[in-house]
């Protein structure tokens, strides 16, 4: 009876809790216009979009664009400033642009109250329950974690492109219809993909700026990967999520995948 309780009130604090964690996020510009130079902010912080820290996009694993033509092509680093990485590019074209990056997989160690917790605020309930069957709760962690976000934009009035297909990032949140010809009070429908397949149960969150760490909701995916996110209001949004698995490598035994979608509601 503990353990369910337990399990269950893991479930009802989740969504109060889940935006502790640190997300990373590619930030574009609302607007841009062929002809200039555009700039997509990489930001690293719990309060979308407030930094805390500024990534370096040089050392990055990979930074890929793809063109409304379908054609990908290298996203430059152009440095940082004192609130985050940035990334630039000229646009070829007018149409609808995605920009994701691939972070180096970095490994840390955790105590076992901290990452309990950490699995408590990033929706990781499979783990959680693992772990309270082995009874394992009380012992640390080590963990191997890697970042890909993305961003979808468009340039100009030409709306040319495929906001459906995805980059092929390790985990990555691929809309199902084009987020700029939807409206505030609509539904967008999403898919989650992990290593190319469709990924079930995914736990995933969305915000908009001013929310604070209070994430804005919550939802799941179902059996086929696919998730319906409420657009709220006009503007920047963001949609994450975490992802983990168990490959019990010598030098950590635990690997987790985070993602974020970053796009502009129209108004």
């Amino acid at each position: 009876m503990r353990g369910r309780f337990l399990i269950r009130f893991i479930v009802g604090i989740v969504v109060a809790s889940e935006a502790t964690a640190h997300d990373l996020w590619l930030v574009p510009p609302e607007t841009g216009q062929l002809g200039t130079k555009i700039r997509v902010r990489v930001i690293s912080g719990d309060k979308f979009p407030t930094g805390g820290s500024a990534p370096d996009p040089s050392l990055f694993k990979s930074r890929t664009g793809r063109e409304p033509s379908s054609k990908l092509f290298e996203v430059d680093s152009a440095g940082k400033d004192e609130s985050a990485g940035l990334l630039q590019f000229q646009p070829t074209k007018a149409g609808i642009y995605a920009i994701g990056i691939q972070t180096k997989p970095k490994i840390l160690t955790m105590g076992a109250e901290k990452f309990n917790d950490y699995l408590i605020e990033d929706g990781l309930l499979h783990i959680y329950r693992l772990r309270a069957k082995e009874r394992s709760l009380g012992e640390g962690a080590q963990e191997q974690y890697s970042k890909s976000p993305k961003a979808i934009f468009q340039i100009g009035a030409d709306d040319t492109g495929d906001p459906c297909r995805p980059l092929d990032l390790t985990l990555e949140i691929v809309p199902l219809q084009n987020p700029f010809k939807c409206k505030v009070g609509d539904a967008l429908k999403v898919q989650v993909l992990f290593e190319g397949k469709l990924l079930a149960g995914a736990h995933l969150g969305w915000d908009h700026p001013g929310d604070g760490e209070e994430i804005a909701g919550t939802t799941i995916a179902d059996k086929s990967g696919h998730a319906l996110i409420p657009l709220a209001k006009s503007g920047l949004m963001t949609i994450r999520l975490t992802h983990m698995t168990r490959p019990k490598n010598a030098k950590y035994e635990w690997e987790s995948f985070w993602t974020t979608l970053t796009f502009h509601v129209p108004k």
